[in-house]
């Protein structure tokens, strides 16, 4: 259930997402570009980051210690909203 609610506010493109996992700062960054109506969104955790480019590859994309953000949602703690 903890992914669904993330998953649900990643998708407003309102804010970045702050988490720690194990101590570990990450966050999630999206962006909506109105000139091509497309949205990007930055995974960051560990000093790494990548970029993808649709919600669904934000929650089955490993990046938290190889665990993608389905795997690792109720392990993970929230930091900014």
């Amino acid at each position: 259930m903890k992914s669904d609610m993330i998953k649900n506010r990643i998708g407003e493109c309102a804010t970045l997402l702050g988490f720690q996992c194990g101590g570990i700062d990450g966050y999630i960054d999206p962006f909506y570009i109105p000139e091509t109506d497309s949205h990007e969104y930055v995974l960051f955790f560990a000093g790494a980051s990548k970029t993808v480019y649709k919600l669904d590859d934000v929650m089955s994309t490993p990046f938290i210690n190889g665990k993608t953000l389905n795997e690792a949602a109720n392990e993970i703690e929230i930091t900014e909203w």
